[in-house]
């Protein structure tokens, strides 16, 4: 049987997906979805209608570190402490260690991972793969993206998230 690759989520592109309700057609991707346990004991702030335990429920697996690999995280804290957080440095831990790809809205996380040779990417990807996996109709992506680009909390970057937009729609 083959191993599903991990794709291991920090909390803003939870938050990105919960708010516009595409957690179940995220989780219905073809990759093993993981939530470090830091994060998801203290930094799932707001998930909308769902709870932290709706995500464990429809399928995210919660994902620990060992003792080396929690001193490696604590020691990209330490150099980066400036601009990541804690959990930020777990996340990329976790993925670093399963070979995984790390899904966060963070920029100088992004950065960080990937110089450090960590696949990344983040909600617009996600939302790109629904529409190509057919995981959510093209109706509802649609909707979605419009819901985040009218949100001000949300921080995607409008000129990908309006050119998604546009790809969908010409193809839906």
């Amino acid at each position: 049987m083959t191993r599903l690759k991990i794709v291991v989520s920090d909390s803003s592109v939870l938050m990105d997906l919960a708010r516009v309700r595409l957690i179940e057609a995220t989780l219905a991707l073809p990759f093993d979805f993981v939530i470090p346990d830091v994060i998801f004991v203290g930094e799932l702030l707001d998930l909308g209608a769902y709870t932290s335990g709706d995500l464990v429920r429809l399928g995210f697996r919660i994902g620990a570190l060992g003792g080396d690999d929690t001193g490696r995280a604590l020691a990209y804290f330490r150099q980066h402490r400036r601009q990541l957080s804690l959990n930020d440095c777990f996340a990329l831990r976790f993925a670093e260690v399963h070979e995984g790809i790390l899904m966060t809205g963070d920029g100088y996380l992004r950065k960080i991972a990937t110089d450090g040779g960590v696949e990344v990417h983040g909600t617009l990807w996600a939302v790109e793969l629904m529409a190509q996996h057919g995981t959510c109709p093209s109706r509802q992506l649609s909707t979605s993206l419009e819901l985040l680009d009218g949100d001000p909390l949300v921080r995607l970057p409008r000129h990908a998230l309006r050119a998604l937009k546009t790809k969908l729609g010409s193809t839906g």
